[in-house]
């Protein structure tokens, strides 16, 4: 009678031996993004020295989707594996996408979902200590996929509803904890397959001494933390550089009077009769000039996870374009000739920034948004050819610092879809005051004021978004709209503005530039 249960307890030990029991049937298939499929080789490879598991070859799983008159990519979808899943017995067919993160998707034999998870890529593969992880991630979930699939398992299989001292409970979960220095623990069938149930750093064993610990806090918790970090994440890219091309007009008036004169049309308004004396300039480009613009955007702090911190840093901006326009005058003698004159715009910005990063939008994984403020320095000059004769003087803001003016903004981006990002921003300009040359014209430097005070303003309306990921490097496209709007208050007597009395004495200007700029970014 000693002889039985030692028989029985030696069958039991025999029956959930890997080498004894049914291995595990799992297709890798094609990853998207994968380049040279070396990521599914990598995850392939791990799995083939499993002994819990058999792999099966994608050419085994092409081939079966060809009679099924499934061929290339189509294959490789879910329809693929609801075809051919019964046919080769899959418990588990892993696929997902690859980018600057891989999306594991794992899938049972008739396209269930099983598992899903984001995981850490570094150019295109995973580390060693993950690809572990996620071999054992896989194995769990396609004893999860045979449970789900009793009808098809060979007649022993137990599903947790059997006997086993495993704790009954009502079928397996995915174990994966990766502690323990053996097997988690196994409950067995009659002659069926080895289905491990959760446990809780089991060592190995019989009859299910893994335990039945709960399903969700037995999980791998280096991957499930990892994933929480890369979803959760937000935050700058540490450089982004863009490069457009820009189509800008440009206008300018100047106009003596008074301080009663509040614009340009103002004074156009008034009878020729009662218009108060000096030259007025006109400048209006028949057609806009064309030039390139340049953004760079600096994050040092981007790696950092503190949304307060990570948001700190530098904005730099340059624009340039050149053009033949016609310039006249109007003067006593009335309309001057016209006259086509060369000309340069030449501006740029230095800002410090610190902006809020959200995630929104549709898409998975959603875009970052943000919000933000910025200050520093903006300069902008037009400068004319000082050998056209003509009387329209070169524009040179770089006051009051002969470097550039103050200026203050904010901006926010709302991500819509994660290729489609909505831009706004919003400046305001301190004192830009033209350049000495040009007030001593129609105002007197001599003036308590210096002969001018500027005001300006601007105003910027884009897109923006992700085209395609290099690697680390992020390819974008940028479509922007910006203007900058300009206000001069000339003061005292001027060398073309000679009327100083009680009815009149300096005058007003006014300036604007409207520039589109399209073109692309690169991130990292």
């Amino acid at each position: 009678m000693r002889a039985l249960p030692l028989t029985l307890s030696l069958l039991a030990v025999l029956a959930s031996s890997p080498s004894l029991a049914q291995k595990l049937r799992v297709v890798v298939l094609e990853i998207d993004g994968d380049q040279n499929n070396k990521l599914r080789n990598q995850i392939e490879a791990t799995l083939l020295k499993s002994d819990a598991l058999e792999v099966i070859a994608l050419d085994e799983f092409r081939a079966a989707a060809a009679r099924k008159r499934l061929n290339g990519a189509a294959a490789m979808t879910i329809i693929g594996i609801k075809r051919v899943g019964k046919q080769l017995k899959i418990d588990a067919a892993v696929s997902g996408e690859v980018g600057d993160k891989y999306k594991v998707l794992i899938y049972d034999r008739v396209g269930g979902e099983l598992w899903t998870k984001e995981l850490a890529v570094k150019k295109g593969l995973l580390s060693d200590d993950f690809a572990q992880k996620l071999a054992r991630a896989i194995t769990a979930a396609a004893e999860q996929g045979a449970a789900k699939n009793p009808d098809e398992a060979s007649e022993g299989d137990t599903t947790g509803g059997g006997d086993s001292t495993g704790g009954g409970d009502s079928g397996p979960e995915i174990d994966l904890t990766g502690s323990g220095s053996g097997d988690p623990g196994t409950k067995t069938g009659g002659g069926g397959r080895t289905v491990v149930s959760p446990g809780s750093g089991a060592t190995g064993g019989t009859g299910g001494t893994g335990g039945s610990g709960p399903d969700e806090g037995t999980r791998d918790t280096d991957l499930d933390l990892e994933a929480f970090k890369k979803k959760k994440r937000v935050g700058p890219r540490t450089i982004t550089v863009s490069i457009a091309g820009a189509t800008t007009w440009r206008s300018q008036c100047l106009r003596p009077g008074s301080i009663a004169l509040a614009s340009c049309a103002d004074f156009d308004r008034l009878p020729e009769a009662q218009q108060p004396d000096g030259t007025t300039v006109t400048f209006t480009p028949q057609v806009p000039y064309l030039g390139f613009t340049a953004h760079a955007e600096l994050f040092p702090l981007a790696g950092l996870e503190n949304r307060i911190l990570n948001g700190f840093g530098l904005l730099g901006s340059l624009i340039y374009g050149s053009s033949v326009t016609t310039i006249s005058e109007i003067n006593m003698q009335g309309m001057s000739e016209e006259k086509q004159v060369s000309s340069v715009d030449l501006g740029w910005s230095m800002q410090a920034a610190w902006r809020y990063h959200f995630a929104m939008g549709a898409g998975d994984p959603q875009g970052i948004g943000y919000a933000g403020v910025r200050g520093g320095l903006n300069a902008r000059s037009f400068t004319i050819d000082p050998n056209a004769g003509v009387p329209l003087p070169s524009s040179q803001r770089t006051a009051p610092t002969t470097v550039g003016f103050g200026v203050i903004g904010a901006d926010v981006a709302f991500p819509i879809v994660r290729f489609f990002r909505l831009e706004l921003g919003a400046s305001l300009f301190f004192n830009p005051r033209p350049a000495d040359e040009q007030i001593i014209g129609f105002g007197n430097l001599m003036d308590d004021t210096g002969g001018a005070i500027s005001t300006g303003w601007g105003l910027d309306v884009g897109g923006s978004g992700d085209l395609v990921a290099l690697g680390p490097v992020m390819l974008g496209w940028t479509v922007k709209a910006r203007y900058q709007s300009f206000f001069d208050r000339y003061y005292g007597q001027g060398q073309k503005w000679t009327v100083c009395n009680e009815q009149q004495c300096g005058g007003l200007g006014e300036e604007s530039y409207l520039s589109v700029t399209w073109g692309v970014s690169i991130a990292y």
